[in-house]
């Protein structure tokens, strides 16, 4: 069970609807939109030198409540920038960048940050110190979005919660990244649900 503010989300019941191990070197069910990315000995291994984005996203989407579920690590020395992405159009290509979209990260905005942010105006961002990423460290990750409310949990505990006044519908935009800010990162065991979540009652 995953428990937010006003909201439980029974994840053992709730609909697999995309998995990948990346135990073979095939990554023909997603867009390598940027940064250097390979399978390596069960990861998914990505990389970005320069002071930039790197992210590769799903072909398929995913247009409902959604809890993103994986594990991954930074590699020694990179210390920075563990991120991924939901509710996402993809690639800009026009405009070189990611398009709209939820990101999301451990380690990030340059004072090794955990947050979520509304991707690309930023107006709505949740961000927080209270959690930080430790480089080579293995996070198991569980984040996405009910209507407005987007979370994230890392090892199994509650880390950040956001409400979006003005939500990314899921039928417009539905794939999901993985990603990396001028770091190197690794992840798998990649899995993504349709959340099957109740509102829950909560008092003192």
């Amino acid at each position: 069970m995953l428990y937010l503010f006003g909201k439980v989300i029974d994840l053992e019941n709730s609909k697999l609807h995309y998995q990948s191990d990346f135990s073979i070197d095939d990554l023909s069910d997603c867009e390598i939109a940027s940064g250097e990315w390979r399978v390596n000995d069960g990861w998914l291994e990505g990389k970005m030198e320069k002071s930039a984005g790197g992210l590769i996203y799903t072909n398929q989407s995913f247009n409902f409540d959604i809890v993103m579920d994986f594990e991954g690590r930074t590699v020694p020395p990179s210390c920075n920038d563990l991120n991924f992405s939901w509710n996402t159009e993809g690639w800009n290509y026009e405009g070189d960048d990611a398009g709209i979209g939820y990101i999301a990260g451990i380690g990030g905005w340059y004072d090794n940050k955990t947050g979520i942010e509304h991707y690309p105006e930023c107006k709505v961002h949740s961000l927080t110190q209270a959690f930080q990423l430790e480089s080579g460290r293995l996070y198991h990750i569980q984040a996405g979005s009910i209507g407005n409310h987007c979370f994230m949990f890392v090892d199994g505990k509650p880390v950040i919660e956001m409400f979006d006044p003005a939500p990314i519908d899921p039928q417009k935009y539905g794939r999901v990244g993985l990603g990396v800010y001028s770091s190197h990162v690794q992840f798998r065991n990649l899995k993504v649900y349709q959340a099957n979540w109740q509102s829950r009652e909560q008092s003192y």
